[in-house]
């Protein structure tokens, strides 16, 4: 069941599949106002973009070192490499591709709001860490330390 992406209606409960195995995500993400669903696949270091039903799915970004975590807002993509240690932005179609941070210590999850950006660094079982940084990158900080090795992390409304 690990590469599976299913959508839920939060209200219903319901799950319905939209990709199966093939997909190989390792994280999955949408969000109002777009009308796509991203995926990280970590296995063929690749950035995926489909209509919210799975169809039409295509790369918008390739040669990412094991791609972990997607998160988006209005106008930007951003993910964790978790193989280089690097936190990347991107415009929506995977357009502009740059590292907004480095030096992270197996980065996973990624999660965005209106003014920051935050992202897990798993590096050991005992010694994980939840940072917060600005959308551009810049003032990164932790703000939960001793972590059992966070894969994810999710910003509420």
């Amino acid at each position: 069941m690990r590469d599976l992406i299913r959508r839920t209606a939060v209200a219903a409960g319901a799950t319905a599949l939209v990709l199966g195995a093939s997909a190989g995500a390792a994280a999955a993400s949408a969000a109002a106002p777009t009308s796509h669903l991203y995926w990280a696949n970590a296995g063929a270091g690749t950035i995926v973009e489909a209509n919210l039903n799975g169809t039409s799915a295509h790369v918008i970004a390739s040669g990412q070192n094991t791609p972990h975590g997607v998160a988006v807002d209005a106008s930007h993509l951003y993910w964790a490499n978790a193989g280089a240690g690097t936190i990347v932005e991107a415009n929506l179609n995977g357009t502009s591709a740059h590292v907004i941070a480095s030096s992270q210590a197996r980065p996973f999850g990624v999660a965005v709001d209106a003014s920051h950006l935050y992202w897990a660094n798993a590096i050991t079982s005992t010694k994980g860490t939840i940072l917060e940084a600005n959308l551009d990158g810049t003032g990164a900080k932790v703000i939960a330390s001793r972590q059992n090795g966070p894969t994810g992390v999710a910003v509420g409304p």
